[in-house]
C-alpha cells in the first residue's frame, strides 16, 4: 500500500483503565478495553468496527483521536505519530479530524443555538468570524439537510434525526479530511437511521471524507463500509473487505453476529448461532483466545495460546487457532 494512500494507521494500540480501590485509593486492578489492536484506514474509505456493547470500539475511535491518552501503541495519521505531537500542532491537527457522538441530544449544548453550536469550532480555531462565520455555518447545515431558518433554534426544538444532521454539520464546518462516527444513528428510528447513513454517504463522495464507522449493527455496516474489523473484548478477530466478510465469515465470532441479523424473507429461514455464557470481564480476560469461554468449537489449545491476526487471503485476517489450523 502507498504511503500517501493511507490516513490513518494504528499499531498494537493499547487502553486500560485503572480501578481503584481500599482505604488508600490505590490502583487494585487495570480494565483491558483496548488490548493491542492494529489496523490501517486507506484515504476515502469507510473502515467499520463493530462487536457487542463494552468490546472496546468506541475507546478505540477515541484515543485514536487523543481525546483519550493511551497505554501503549502508536498512532500515525498521515504518517505522523499525534502522540508524539505538541499542543500547537495537535489544535492544527484537529481541523481535520473530526467525530459524531452516539447520542444526538446530550452532545449539544441546550443553550445554545444551531448556529453557535457548528460555528463554535470556527471562533475557537480563529478561522473566520462574523459575517463569514454565518456564511460558512449556513452553508454548512444547508449541505445537512437542514434550512437557514433553523439557526436560530435550541436543540430541544428538533427531532433525533435534525439533532444529529446538527452533530454532523459541527463535525463538517472545519472541512476536515478524517471522521470517527461513533455509533450516529443506533439512537435513531429504523427510517431516520437510512436518511442519516445516506447523507454521510454523500457527503463523503462530494467532500472526499474518510471515516471510522463504529456500529453494533452489521445490517448499517454493510450499507456503508468498504472494510470491517470485527471486535471482541478490546481485540481484533477479523479484518476483512465489507462482501468478504458477510460471503465468507471465517471466526465464530463473526459468524454467530451475522446468523442475528434479521432476515427480510419470512420465509427464509437460517441458522442462528446462539453464544452461551457472559461476557467475560475486561478486567480479567480468559487466558489463551479470549473467546473460548463462549466459543462453541473452542479446543484445548485456544485455552492455552492465544491466536495472532493472520492474513488468510488478501485483505482478510483473522485470529483463530481453528481457521489457521486448517490453511
Amino acid at each position: 500500500m502507498p504511503a500517501n494512500d493511507m490516513i490513518m494507521d494504528v499499531q498494537n494500540l493499547k487502553k486500560h483503565f485503572p480501578i481503584w480501590g481500599g482505604i488508600l485509593r490505590r490502583v487494585i486492578g487495570w480494565v483491558q478495553a483496548v488490548d493491542g489492536v492494529s489496523f490501517e484506514i486507506k484515504k476515502g474509505e469507510t473502515f467499520s468496527l463493530v462487536g457487542e456493547s463494552g468490546c472496546g470500539k468506541s475507546t478505540v475511535g477515541r484515543t485514536i483521536l487523543r481525546l483519550l491518552s493511551k497505554t501503549e501503541g502508536e498512532v500515525f495519521y498521515k504518517g505522523n505519530d499525534l502522540f508524539m505531537q505538541d499542543r500547537a500542532e495537535m489544535t492544527r491537527l484537529r481541523q481535520e479530524m473530526q467525530i459524531i457522538f452516539q447520542d444526538p441530544y446530550s452532545s449539544l449544548n441546550p443553550r445554545l443555538t444551531v448556529s453557535d453550536i457548528v460555528g463554535e469550532a470556527l471562533r475557537e480555531h480563529k478561522i473566520s468570524n462574523g459575517k463569514e462565520t454565518i456564511e460558512r455555518v449556513r452553508d454548512t447545515v444547508e449541505k445537512c439537510g437542514l434550512q437557514p431558518h433553523h439557526l436560530r433554534r435550541y436543540p430541544h426544538e428538533f427531532s433525533g434525526g435534525q439533532r444529529q444532521r446538527i452533530g454532523i454539520a459541527r463535525a463538517l464546518v472545519l472541512n476536515p479530511e478524517f471522521i470517527v462516527c461513533d455509533e450516529p444513528v443506533s439512537a435513531l428510528d429504523v427510517s431516520i437511521q437510512s436518511q442519516i447513513l445516506n447523507l454521510l454517504l454523500d457527503l463523503q463522495q462530494d467532500m472526499g471524507l474518510t471515516y471510522l464507522f463504529i456500529s453494533h449493527d452489521l445490517s448499517v455496516v454493510r450499507h456503508i463500509s468498504n472494510r470491517v474489523g470485527v471486535m471482541y473484548l478490546g481485540d481484533l478477530v477479523e479484518v476483512s473487505e465489507v462482501e468478504k466478510l458477510f460471503n465468507n465469515p471465517l471466526h465464530p465470532y463473526t459468524r454467530a453476529l451475522l446468523s442475528a441479523i434479521p432476515s427480510a424473507n419470512p420465509r427464509r429461514r437460517k441458522e442462528k448461532i446462539i453464544l452461551k455464557g457472559n461476557i467475560p470481564s475486561p478486567a480479567n480476560p480468559p487466558e489463551g483466545c479470549k473467546f473460548h469461554t463462549r466459543c462453541p468449537e473452542a479446543r484445548e489449545v485456544c485455552k492455552e495460546k492465544t491466536p495472532e491476526l493472520v492474513e488468510i487471503e488478501e485483505d482478510h485476517r483473522v485470529s483463530c487457532h481453528l481457521v489457521t489450523r486448517n490453511t
